[in-house]
């Protein structure tokens, strides 16, 4: 298909919109978007070099904006890279007005963050410009006088734009004078620094507001780099600082830190941080990992409350999410220019066990948590994509029990929502669950007391359930399969017998929706004369 479509572009796009060939007239995309992309190339080019700010680059670059929306990137990696080199020099012209910047600087990034489809030997951009731009506009010395005013975005605009630009298209490092001057934006020059900064980290005790950056720093330098860091040294250091900065109360007096005392590790570069850590022979940053759960599993216990909660709840709810994106890393993501993951690190079933158990005791008990479900369910959803057979059974056991009491209704919303999260590994059954398919009718019979008009809240979690089971699973009877086929196992036959009775379900819930619908009328009819 890419060979056809190449010889009628006249080039290999880089990434179009694959949805496009759908549309009724896929056979005219081509011709139509080659005629917009050679109009943008030719009056953008003659815009740039009569110098025409306004109205010509700024009018030509968001024609090349709306191109991208309607067909991706559909162009050539050579324009590809043309694109973003003249931006880049657009950007960083000294003095451009802030609102043109910050326009330029949105399609910049858009042509930027897929960093798959650009190698190093691709596009190589100077620092200097943009660290000048970011300098002159985050640390004016001008603002604050009245004398220049910047629009609050334009912050996250210019971080949003570095932090693209970071990964491979800055020149490779050169040892000498200018070594000092580089700022640890791009990860080859942190790499240079890494001693001094880890000396750094570990030698200050005093929670620096700086230590938030440079755990980031810390992040990120793991994720792009796994396996090729010896981070094994650090890593008691490492888990110890990630359980002071979560400032638990401690001891019989409950002590805690101050209310004015706000610095502590962004969650999210934690688990990026802790997921990369795991794996590699040493195996010590499971053992650190279990020992941290093993530490603050009660702090989870429903009857607990306070400002801490809702960052456990964070950390509980994003690290399986982040174990999950590196399994995806390794696994399944197609190779590219980016650095690979040794086979050495790469996580194997064994750790996948260990992290999955790890997590399950919080998880299970997070589940009622005064603060809601709804990050228990995330994380058990991630989970159960790792290990259904670890998962799922215990979500079931706290289920069935939960759908036969009437009066514990919070327990019944609770493990609803967690029903909800694992229902997709639950209804794929597979090797490692195959019996799961067969819990799906017993679930969906023993939820329909839940439509229930006088508990709005139980009425709206036992529709999502019922609506989540039969999006992924259609209803047909298939039970005339066990005297037609002989070749099914005994799972199989246990489903086609049971799919007798979705007829019986669909019948009994209608019923409930339309004594749903009568308690609405009469609520209409004769509620305000009540």
């Amino acid at each position: 298909m890419k060979g056809v479509q190449s010889d009628t572009l006249g080039f290999v796009p880089q990434k179009d919109i694959v949805y496009n060939k759908l549309l009724p007239y896929a056979n005219r995309l081509d011709d139509e978007s080659n005629e917009i992309l050679s109009k943008i190339k030719g009056n953008l080019g003659r815009a740039v070099q009569l110098r025409e700010i306004w109205p010509g680059v700024l009018f030509w670059t968001r024609k090349l904006s709306t191109y991208m929306r309607l067909y991706g990137r559909k162009f050539s990696k050579e324009d590809h890279v043309l694109f973003i080199k003249l931006l880049y020099e657009l950007v960083t012209i000294p003095g451009l007005e802030i609102s043109m910047m910050q326009g330029l600087s949105r399609l910049l990034i858009n042509l930027l963050k897929k960093r798959e489809l650009l190698s190093r030997e691709d596009l190589e951009l100077p620092w200097r410009p943009l660290y000048e731009l970011y300098d002159r506009i985050l640390f004016s010395k001008t603002e604050h006088l009245g004398l220049n005013w910047f629009p609050n975005s334009v912050e996250s605009v210019l971080k949003t734009l570095v932090k693209n630009c970071r990964p491979g298209v800055y020149p490779a490092l050169r040892h000498g004078d200018e070594l000092h001057k580089r700022q640890p934006w791009p990860c080859p020059s942190f790499l240079l620094w890494f001693d001094e900064l880890i000396s750094l980290w570990v030698s200050v005790q005093n929670f620096p507001s700086w230590e938030v950056h440079l755990v980031n720093l810390f992040a990120r330098l793991a994720n792009d780099n796994i396996g090729y860091i010896d981070w094994d040294p650090y890593i008691p250091k490492i888990f110890t600082r990630i359980l002071r900065s979560l400032n638990l109360p401690v001891g019989t007096s409950q002590m805690i830190v101050p209310r004015y005392v706000t610095i502590a590790y962004d969650i999210n570069h934690v688990v990026v941080w802790v997921s990369s850590l795991l794996g590699g022979p040493s195996k010590q940053a499971q053992a650190q990992l279990s020992g941290l759960f093993n530490s603050i599993t009660s702090f989870f216990h429903p009857s607990n409350h306070g400002r801490w909660l809702m960052k456990l709840m964070k950390l509980l709810q994003r690290l399986p999410a982040s174990v999950v994106r590196r399994l995806h890393r390794e696994r399944y993501r197609k190779p590219s220019w980016l650095t690979p993951i040794p086979d050495s690190h790469k996580l194997t079933e064994e750790d996948i066990t260990d992290f999955v158990l790890s997590m399950m005791q919080p998880v299970l008990l997070a589940m009622f948590s005064k603060t809601g479900s709804l990050d228990a369910a995330q994380a058990l959803q991630n989970l159960a994509l790792m290990r259904p057979e670890l998962v799922i059974p215990p979500v079931l056991e706290k289920t069935y029990p939960a759908l036969e009491t009437l009066t514990e209704p919070h327990q019944l919303t609770a493990t609803l929502s967690c029903m909800i999260g694992v229902a997709r590994s639950l209804v794929s059954g597979g090797s490692r669950f195959p019996e799961g398919p067969t819990h799906m009718l017993p679930l969906l019979m023993r939820a329909l007391p839940g439509v229930d008009p006088n508990d709005f809240s139980k009425c709206m979690i036992t529709f999502q359930f019922i609506a989540t089971f039969v999006t992924l699973v259609p209803l047909v009877d298939c039970s005339s399969a066990l005297h037609e086929r002989t070749d099914l196992t005994e799972v199989e036959r246990e489903m086609c017998s049971a799919s007798a009775e979705f007829e019986d379900f669909v019948l009994q819930f209608m019923d409930r929706i339309k004594l749903i619908l009568l308690s609405l009328l009469l609520l209409t009819l004769f509620g305000a004369d009540q």
